[in-house]
């Protein structure tokens, strides 16, 4: 099968920029609880284009990977090809649940319990048919301290598939039925089921504070910054705000970040968009906000860009009581004073890794069937789909600016 392949970063040799396309084997030996699924669509998200880079904060990342070379990739959807014997019982229960919603599942359940459908021999076959799949793709262990809390999102011996172990940018990936999430056909359109991971990180930052009446202010308007602000928007928030920063040295001019990145927040209901690559707009943010509130400033500031130009905005524009929810990844270290700029004004900072499990994916199954696919979808978020073989074509389209959201299909 076609696959993209990242080498294991070592102190021996350099570590190469890019991928590389190469045939691997159909994932065999199929446990009792795993699923092969064939993959339809898989979304290329920040991680990966850091991981095409050579990102030094995904460095350390990878150089825990399993063997020489990973299958990158973690965002995707398909369909199922082969079940184990527990996966299959886990997934007729799954089947056996929903045929209250869908006329063709009932009719193939007719009352029978998980248990009778799991032996149908007819079952995969239905299963390929009549639902789209997509994983979780961190796996955790589930017996640390932190998995027997219920945070699963925050186990200490998570592997990543994509980074630590094979992913999705293959035409097939091997999971855990444990980790599988399934939608019936038509529920959400395949090309966003294709990044509900990355859509599942952006939730999760939003669900980090309450934002219900709230002036939020989203940093950064690339793909996870978009998405908080259609996910806060939709969340109550009183009014939300974007940043973003034009460098025409990088191909993003003041007039392509507006045209693209800000139009798209626009029709997700921002209220006000500033490129702080123009010193003027700096200014016209900060007055602008603080007339909105009263010269108090926002309750929740979401950290999207992983820039420490960011952190410090945030500092400047937080209300006194506030909340910062951090989601993007700098690199290096700051220099920052905790006694003025958290501790006297009662500041409240959290970091956000993945999703939780499956608290986010239902979260996301709910505010997605209920339009804001639609939304993304009109909004032209999804800016190419491509095939696999033109992975370089989408990391470029990516590093340019001139893409939201691309979908590679194997």
């Amino acid at each position: 099968m076609k696959a993209l392949v990242k080498d294991k970063p070592t102190d021996e040799k350099p570590w190469p920029t890019g991928l590389r396309l190469e045939d691997r084997p159909i994932p065999a030996n199929i446990g009792p609880d795993e699923v092969l699924i064939k993959v339809v669509a898989a979304g290329i998200c920040g991680t990966d284009s850091g991981i095409y880079n050579c990102k030094k904060s995904i460095r350390a990342e990878m150089v825990k990977m399993q063997g020489d070379s990973v299958i990158i990739g973690h965002e995707f959807c398909g369909k199922i090809q082969k079940a184990g014997v527990e996966a299959l019982s886990r997934l007729a229960q799954i089947v056996e649940h929903n045929a209250q919603f869908d006329s063709d599942v009932e009719r193939f359940v007719k009352g029978r319990a998980a248990a009778q459908l799991a032996v149908d021999p007819k079952f995969e076959s239905f299963l390929h048919e009549h639902f789209i799949a997509s994983a979780e793709m961190h796996v955790t262990c589930g017996w640390c301290y932190q998995c027997r809390l219920g945070d699963r999102h925050v186990c200490r011996n998570t592997i990543i598939k994509g980074v630590h172990a094979d992913g999705a940018f293959a035409e097939f990936v091997k999971v855990s039925a444990s980790n599988l999430v399934l939608f019936r056909n038509g529920e959400i359109p395949t090309s966003i089921i294709a990044f509900m991971d990355a859509i599942g990180n952006s939730v999760h930052t939003v669900q980090s504070a309450n934002l219900v009446g709230q002036n939020v202010i989203v940093l950064g308007a690339g793909t996870q910054g978009l998405m908080a602000s259609a996910i806060a928007h939709r969340s109550g928030a009183a009014r939300v705000y974007i940043t973003d920063f034009s460098s025409p040295s990088r191909g993003m001019t003041h007039e392509k970040l507006d045209q693209n990145r800000f139009e798209i927040a626009r029709k997700f209901g921002v209220r006000d968009c500033f490129d702080l690559g123009l010193p003027e707009e700096r200014d016209r943010m900060k007055k602008r906000i603080m007339e909105d509130t009263a010269g108090t400033g926002v309750d929740v500031a979401l950290e999207m860009s992983g820039s420490y130009n960011a952190y410090r905005d945030a500092f400047n524009l937080l209300r006194m009581g506030g909340k910062l929810v951090l989601l993007g990844i700098p690199e290096g270290e700051m220099k920052m004073d905790f006694a003025q700029d958290v501790i006297f004004r009662g500041l409240t900072i959290h970091g956000v890794i993945g999703r939780k499990v499956f608290e986010t994916w239902e979260t996301m199954r709910n505010i997605l069937s209920t339009g804001l696919a639609k939304d993304m979808l009109d909004a032209g978020f999804v800016s190419r789909e491509l095939p696999l073989e033109q992975f370089e074509e989408g990391f470029a389209a990516i590093a340019r600016g001139d893409a939201t959201k691309v979908i590679l299909k194997p």
